[in-house]
């Protein structure tokens, strides 16, 4: 079975900060971080990679254990809320 990782809702996750500060959320991030290739095993729960804008920063973890069959980005790339950062094969 695939799964994929998925960029939360960023303005779930900056709005708090943004609202502090009287400014809109920006509903993009650039990935900062990326701890794992295509191809590597990956646990549920790890660290797989941070995003930033100007708000703050956003850790993502695997949301599965298996292997990494698709990565869609690299570090420095510009990500939107809920698309799909990278496909976990929870077969293999």
């Amino acid at each position: 079975m695939e799964i994929d990782i998925e960029v939360p809702d960023l303005a779930s996750v900056f709005g708090p900060s943004a609202a502090a500060e009287g400014e809109r959320v920006l509903d993009r991030a650039t990935v900062s971080e990326l701890y794992f290739e295509q191809g590597d095993e990956i646990e549920e729960g790890e660290l797989f990679a941070v995003l930033f804008n100007r708000h703050g920063t956003c850790e993502i973890v695997a949301p599965t254990s298996g292997v990494l069959v698709s990565m869609r980005y690299e570090v420095s790339d510009s990500v939107a809320s809920e698309e799909v950062l990278a496909t976990i094969d929870t077969d293999r």
